[in-house]
């Protein structure tokens, strides 16, 4: 890109100087790498589009004209359980009916409900039906058989669209492998894909979709000519409906990423992510106290969302937590934050709607999990770190609670002894406190400095610098640092003491208090009895 792309920049809704004819050459070139990437034929078209399948999924929601209230009574919309909400919302907002697929006890769409509802809609209904299912879930990495779905689904006359957000980095693309088991659509994140990041997402779909009149998104570029009185659009689709000044860079790079992922090979990338799932099943299938959501006997991607619990409080490690031990102490960047798949994580979590309902109220995010990929080129020997600082977690992360603050309006968690805008620093080795949560300052910042020449001192006289070793040597001394903190001044839930009952993490003053009476090494029997959901664990 730097070498052979940038220097001949320019816009490619030009044609007429050497730059741009180039340009757009390059473009025009990467669409055609693409195509050839997933065996696309004269009857698919390759479109960029916006950010990520989101775009794509839009894209041709209102290429279908499904806001149209006469489309609107004449199609249905089937999607699964455990869809990305990219691939639910923009369906349910056009108004269009849309059927829920239930899945099966190991996590698969339910292909006999399936075929029940194509039935139903097709023969007594009569209606127009559109399935948009995913090829593989962004929660749990569980795949789903994509070639037998699209034949069941042709055999009523419908239109199946696959979700590859997930999917596409890892496996094979085919638009077409076999005369009944085409896809209609797929839509692609491409900035998933390793050398990704700044490409737009991609939408492939059979020419026959395309039937609306005017471009879902008219302007620049879709058009031959504009009169007072008159419009014509190009008849391109390609053209038509990439309207505006693309991102034309991103456009190219995404060519270059597919190129990339065809010379490592499918079955290289496959055998590898299957390599990967058995490693980290093998190490925590039967942990007692990280708890892998989704079935872990069915084919998935090296994509894994686990809870940690902790025993010793009945209580679980608030994903952002256990995301922000990771970074502080290892280095490792996990995803947490708000579920992308909300009522799959309702399912897996087995959240009725009544208690859903309580904690969008009162607590700023639902119950979720962290989300943990582990990519597909990197060493066994980073493998195993990241191996190994999970499970340092899930068996002592609870001891760091202390040295962390709770921000309840944005479920975002601050060592004590950093500015919360300070996000590259080592908790430990800060020198000053927050004085918004201390009341005796002077007295807290010496404690603190106290505390970590101690820990500083320790890490230095470690027998290696291996940072578990490091972690192992902090949390030793971490019970000596508990007895100087005034958890009193922490900010507060704000909870009403009716739904107390439903605060599912640890906090830091439950740590504190328990360390004031008992020792670390203390270990009750696992007791998830009282706590106010569980998951659903499954081997």
């Amino acid at each position: 890109m730097m070498n052979n792309v940038l220097p001949y920049y320019a816009n490619t809704h030009s044609e007429n100087n050497a730059c741009a004819l180039q340009t757009s050459k390059f473009r025009e070139g990467s669409r055609t790498i693409i195509k050839q990437c997933v065996n696309a034929t004269d009857d698919d078209v390759v479109i960029f589009t916006g950010s990520g399948s989101t775009a794509a999924i839009n894209k041709l929601v209102d290429v279908l004209q499904l806001r149209n209230e006469d489309v609107q009574r004449k199609t249905v919309v089937f999607i699964s359980r455990f869809e990305h909400h990219s691939n639910i919302l923009p369906w349910k907002e056009t108004g269009v009916e849309v059927i829920q697929i239930p899945n099966t006890k190991e996590g698969l769409i339910d292909q006999d409900y399936l075929k029940k509802q194509l039935k139903h809609y097709h023969n007594t209904i009569q209606k127009h039906i559109i399935c948009a299912f995913n090829a593989a879930s962004n929660v749990t990495g569980i795949r789903t058989d994509t070639d037998h779905i699209s034949k069941l689904v042709h055999q009523y006359d419908g239109w199946i669209f696959w979700d590859y957000a997930a999917a596409a980095p890892y496996v094979k693309i085919d638009m077409n492998p076999s005369e009944k088991a085409y896809k209609d659509a797929v839509f692609i994140s491409t900035h998933k894909f390793i050398g990704g990041p700044s490409t737009p997402g991609i939408l492939i779909a059979k020419k026959k979709l395309f039937t609306n009149r005017v471009p879902s998104g008219v302007g620049g570029g879709t058009v031959n000519f504009v009169t007072r009185t008159n419009t014509e659009y190009v008849k391109d689709i390609e053209t038509r409906e990439e309207g505006g000044t693309p991102n034309i860079l991103g456009a190219i790079r995404a060519g270059l990423v597919f190129h990339l992922k065809e010379c490592v090979g499918y079955e290289t990338i496959e055998a590898r992510e299957d390599e990967l799932v058995a490693k980290f099943c093998q190490r925590f299938r039967n942990h007692k106290k990280l708890i892998v959501l989704g079935s872990l006997t069915v084919r998935r991607l090296g994509i894994f969302s686990f809870l940690i619990y902790e025993s010793l409080f009945d209580k679980y490690l608030h994903h952002n937590f256990v995301c922000v031990l990771l970074n502080d102490l290892f280095g490792i960047q996990v995803r947490s934050g708000c579920s992308c798949a909300g009522p799959y994580v309702l399912d897996l979590l087995e959240i009725d709607d009544k208690t859903a309902e309580i904690f969008t109220k009162f607590i700023t995010e639902d119950e979720s999990s962290q989300s943990n990929g582990i990519p597909n080129f990197i060493s066994d020997e980073e493998v195993d770190y990241i191996l190994n600082a999970v499970e340092f977690i899930a068996n002592d992360g609870w001891k760091f609670l202390s040295l962390y603050t709770y921000d309840a309006n944005t479920a975002v968690w601050h060592p004590r002894t950093m500015p919360s805008g300070n996000h590259f620093s080592q908790f430990y080795s800060l020198q000053m406190a927050n004085e918004n949560y201390t009341t005796n300052e002077e007295f807290q910042i010496q404690q603190v400095e106290r505390w970590n020449s101690k820990a500083i001192h320790s890490n230095t006289n470690s027998l290696s610098d291996d940072p578990i070793e490091q972690a192992e040597s902090m949390a030793n001394l971490i019970p000596e640092y508990v007895y100087n903190i005034d958890f009193r001044i922490d900010p507060p839930l704000n909870i009403p003491d009716a739904y107390k009952e439903f605060i599912w993490f640890v906090l830091p003053k439950d740590v504190i208090q328990k360390v004031l009476v008992i020792d670390f090494e203390t270990h009750p029997k696992d007791n998830l009895k009282t706590i106010s959901f569980h998951s659903k664990i499954k081997n």
